[in-house]
């Protein structure tokens, strides 16, 4: 009988290896999204105060990317990756004895640090194999597998939580990144890989702070770390204000889980063909234009009567971020060589943290200084202001 082999659009089989993990480990973290402010809200028990709480965890993310060049170039690829996926497992399923703010504040932590150094690894893994001509698709592809992860988790986690309690998903995610371990450590065609096994030596010569001074004063470099840091202020501002919303409004965490998983339809529909477009035309009419169409959509929701037209605008503004998340990355490596993009690339990860620390702020000062309501007003000026800047980007 002859055998059907799934296929799937990758240019490379370890860029296939790769997506896959980033698949099964993105459910995992998709599991915990509709939970984990409703989570923390209840052991800190001020709901304003959870931005401030998302905010001191973005400082284990500067720390981490700090650290990076330093453990990249004694581990490498692959060690540092099935330590952190150990590590974050571990944390993870400890979270469902969490009674105690220190408790959570510690465990968190350590979670956080561990998931930014699993991003990284994969993300550097992925660009290992991929020609400079195919960056754009790969890197939506690679966003493709770990959104459809991201569009699963969030639904069955709300799920699970309204019917059988949070432990249980706390202890599934837990599960979830042991299983992308396994299925990582099993596959032969990287598991004796030269470019994954062997530490890199540094080509920059310069102690960290002159890096830093290097990396700042590149305009190129300015704008890539620009651009990932206002996505990810989207990505702060849905994954801790949204379920809030939700909650806020009546509605149970099953509801916010399906809201987020719905939210992700955009990226599975459009990160490729975007991909594909920048490989030919460049970065600069995506990245701009997605900045606004986020923007327009949370003016939307600010200005929308009705609950359901309010789901609808925050699905809809998803649309604008699937434009840019798959050429945040890209903008970063095509101004970087193969020689350098380590010792830059653990600075250009320290946006994802940066804005990570300024969006919950932002959300918490402004439930602190105006209505419930106004928030997407801020959030929408933001974005609009990111796509004027974007006209800048060069080709």
């Amino acid at each position: 009988m002859k055998m059907f082999k799934f296929r799937t659009p990758h240019i490379s089989k370890e860029g296939s290896i790769f997506s896959w993990t980033a698949l099964i480990y993105g459910f995992g973290v998709g599991l915990l999204l509709p939970i984990f402010p409703d989570f923390v809200e209840g052991v800190i028990d001020n709901e304003a105060y959870v931005g401030f709480f998302y905010s001191a965890m973005s400082i284990a993310m500067i720390l981490a990317g700090v650290f990076s060049t330093y453990l990249f170039r004694r581990f490498s690829r692959l060690s540092v990756v099935n330590l952190f996926l150990i590590l974050g497992a571990i944390v993870t399923m400890f979270l469902v004895f969490v009674t105690e703010f220190y408790e959570l504040f510690g465990l968190s932590f350590i979670k956080v640090f561990a998931g930014l150094f699993v991003t990284m690894s994969l993300s550097l893994m992925v660009h290992d194999f991929t020609a400079s001509r195919n960056l754009g698709k790969t890197e939506g592809v690679f966003f493709l597998f770990n959104n459809i992860g991201w569009f699963i988790g969030p639904f069955i986690g709300g799920t699970m939580a309204r019917y059988i309690g949070y432990e249980p998903v706390f202890a599934l995610a837990g599960f979830t990144y042991l299983v992308s371990l396994v299925y990582l450590a099993h596959q032969k065609l990287i598991k004796n890989h030269a470019a994954l096994n062997v530490p890199k030596k540094s080509h920059v010569k310069h102690h960290s702070w002159e890096r830093f001074k290097e990396f700042f004063t590149s305009p190129a470099l300015i704008g890539s770390y620009l651009v990932a840091t206002g996505l990810m202020l989207w990505s702060s501002f849905k994954v801790v204000f949204v379920p809030l919303f939700i909650i806020n409004m009546g509605y149970a965490s099953d509801t916010a889980g399906l809201v987020i998983s719905l939210s992700i339809i955009p990226f599975l529909l459009f990160e490729v063909p975007v991909g594909k477009y920048s490989d030919k035309h460049g970065l600069k009419k995506p990245i701009a234009l997605g900045f606004f169409i986020v923007g327009f959509f949370l003016l939307g929701v600010m200005l929308s009567p009705y609950f359901f037209l309010d789901v609808l605008f925050l699905i809809l503004a998803n649309i604008g971020a699937s434009f840019i998340e798959p050429l945040h990355d890209v903008y970063f490596f095509r101004n970087v060589t193969k020689k350098t993009e380590e010792d830059y690339y653990g600075i250009f990860i320290t946006a994802d943290p940066v804005a990570k620390f300024i969006g919950p702020a932002i959300i918490s000062v402004s439930l602190l200084l105006l209505p419930f309501d106004w928030v997407f007003a801020v959030f929408g000026a933001i974005f609009f202001v990111a796509a004027a800047f974007s006209l800048k980007i060069k080709h």
